[in-house]
């Protein structure tokens, strides 16, 4: 577990991608996950009196025997996610309002049970797990002379998982979370995901793209979902062989947005509500 406070990463809400396409001209049209196709980070000025709010930012996979995926640069998954969660946890306690533990850190291992545990005992106002997917069917290329790997171009995009298991307000609340950061992701410029390979396993929301219910019999409900007392969501930022959205994801200026985008969804889903309500 690694508590974080402010640290002195880089904070820019670069612009780069946008610069690109401007100059490129017709080509700024493109749309994710092209290199042209512009992202534009919403402000992350929260709301009067919001606080201070506790984040458990979970590193998807790594756990014992647990890498996830492999992605078209034959990256594992639970690289990519720790990753992104210590850019994630630094981005929102640089804001000031938002304390943030993550589950684990490079190289070491933690099982999902620990991290609930330790999510619930800190105690977390949201759960927020980090994973990429892998979707569509894909062929082998060579990304560098000595690598092969898998890829496919057929199904980008994100989407936000949520499990309607448990006490009513409970779920009311990770339904509001997925929605309000889907809806930020979309508006930012990244694209939702259409579920095409989701079903019977997911099912779409009927209100807002890119946002899936967990649909798996009872004995295989994903834990991270219906385990935790606070609301918890997963996030798929991408699909791992599309190495498009791999390079993409890599960039600062698509971390920046993304965590931009959190704490859009943030600010919107936890206002109003006191340090109690969990």
């Amino acid at each position: 577990m690694r508590k974080l406070a402010a640290l002195g990463l880089s904070a820019g809400l670069a612009l780069s991608s946008w610069a690109v396409a401007r100059a490129l001209g017709p080509r700024a049209a493109r749309a994710w996950p092209d290199s042209a196709a512009p992202l534009s980070a919403p402000a992350t000025a929260l709301p009067a009196g919001f606080g201070t709010r506790r984040v458990y930012v979970d590193a998807g996979h790594g756990a014992p025997g647990n890498t996830g995926n492999k992605g078209a640069y034959c990256r594992d998954e639970q690289d990519f996610t720790v990753s992104l969660a210590e850019d994630l946890g630094a981005a929102l306690a640089r804001t000031g309002h938002f304390e943030v533990e993550l589950s684990r850190t490079p190289g070491r291992l933690v099982p999902y049970a620990e991290r609930v545990r330790e999510a619930e005992a800190w105690p977390a106002d949201v759960v927020i797990s980090l994973h990429s997917d892998v979707r569509g069917r894909s062929e082998p290329w060579q990304p560098t002379p000595t690598e092969s790997c898998p890829r496919s171009h057929q199904a980008p995009g994100f989407s936000v998982l949520w499990s309607d298991h448990g006490d009513a307000p409970l779920v009311a609340r990770r339904l509001e979370l997925s929605r309000a950061l889907a809806l930020a992701l979309e508006r930012t410029g990244f694209l939702a995901y259409d579920g095409a390979d989701y079903a019977p396993t997911y099912a779409p929301d009927v209100q807002q793209r890119g946002v899936f219910v967990d649909r798996h019999s009872t004995a295989e409900r994903v834990f991270v979902l219906w385990r935790p007392n606070v609301p918890s969501i997963i996030v798929e930022t991408h699909n791992a062989l599309d190495d498009r959205e791999a390079r993409r994801w890599d960039e600062p200026e698509t971390r920046a947005a993304f965590a931009a985008s959190v704490v859009a969804a943030l600010g919107e889903t936890l206002r109003g509500r006191g340090p109690d309500d969990h």
